[in-house]
């Protein structure tokens, strides 16, 4: 490993400091770092002098930052994923001219930094938890247009939480989903992977700090950054085709729906908490249904506005539903 230091019991230390403070392995902060593992800088809220080898940067409310981070935003390769590192902060959530659904427009602080993956979970990535977990049902259909690097769909709400404990677990990371149906449970705390809440994903989906007030994930022209009714050609197309957000993740905007956490509740804006919203109680049976996000293939362009609030059962299969996958950085 190289250092900025000659002094190597120094850059020990550093190195101790660092991965406690983001919760990495010594593999992820090698990655960091610029070590055996390779990684990409996207830049900080605020720019920092990592004392640390330099990971060298690529390169309508302006969220407010609650506490600057001491490296920059990277990509790192965990579980077969890049995995960007978002930053907490503060950003409105909402939109003022949206559904009614998007109001009121309120002040949401994400008070811890998270990973959520660059593209959404591909059909060659939840194959091999489906020949893993050896269920003896078929894996989800493709619908005859391919598989490999395009986002799964005809997976489940509970079919996304299996994998992420799946994930957690081959990882030696501890799962947070526990129990199982409509009871189950969510370990924000726990180490592993789990789907975004909606807050998280909206968030992310604005571009965390980094912000440039789009109304799509990266864009104000829908065409630059999602797939949809109009350019989609009838189908589902590989991932990260399309221009990234400012955070560098893709297709948060169409392609597919990202399932999140949350159940849906059409007023919770109404009276959802300030701090780290993970949605309401669980509803009455024929309102128990899931919060999803970003839009998808076949929806007309208002759908992939960043604000655009939707829903489905955890158990309805569709070509439509994907999802991909967050892990709370800090928490061992």
């Amino acid at each position: 490993m190289i250092v900025d230091s000659p002094d190597r019991e120094h850059a020990m230390q550093r190195e101790q400091e660092v991965s406690k403070r983001w919760n990495l392995s010594r593999r992820e902060f090698l990655v960091l770092v610029g070590g055996t593992a390779s990684a990409t800088a996207l830049g900080a809220c605020t720019p920092q002098t990592p004392a640390v080898a330099t990971v060298a940067p690529t390169t309508q409310s302006i969220p407010t930052q609650v506490e600057p981070t001491p490296t920059n935003v990277i990509v790192v390769e965990a579980g077969g994923f890049e995995m960007v590192l978002v930053e907490p902060g503060s950003f409105q959530m909402g939109s003022a001219s949206g559904r009614s659904a998007e109001q009121p427009v309120h002040t949401v602080s994400i008070t811890e930094p998270f990973y959520v993956s660059k593209y959404e979970v591909t059909f060659d990535q939840y194959d091999e938890f489906h020949k893993d977990a050896r269920s003896g049902s078929p894996p989800p259909d493709d619908g005859g247009w391919g598989r490999g690097n395009r986002p799964v769909t005809r997976v489940t709400w509970y079919d996304a939480v299996k994998y992420c404990n799946w994930l957690s677990e081959r990882e030696r990371l501890t799962p947070c989903y526990s129990g199982g149906g409509i009871t189950t449970e969510c370990d924000f705390m726990a180490n592993g992977y789990r789907l975004p809440t909606e807050a998280e994903w909206e968030y992310a989906a604005r571009g965390g700090c980094k912000s440039q007030g789009f109304t799509y994930a990266g864009s104000d022209n829908v065409d630059d950054v999602g797939w949809y009714l109009d350019n989609s050609g009838g189908q589902i197309q590989p991932v990260g085709q399309k221009k990234p957000n400012e955070l560098g993740l893709c297709d948060m905007s169409g392609d597919v729906w990202d399932f999140c956490w949350d159940w849906y509740e059409i007023d919770y804006y109404k009276s959802s908490p300030s701090s780290d919203p993970t949605g309401g109680a669980i509803p009455s049976p024929y309102e128990r249904k899931r919060a999803r996000r970003g839009g998808a293939w076949d929806e007309a362009a208002d759908s992939l506005r960043i604000a655009f609030r939707s829903h489905d059962w955890p158990d309805f299969v569709d070509n439509c539903n994907g999802f991909r996958i967050v892990r709370t950085a800090q928490n061992s």
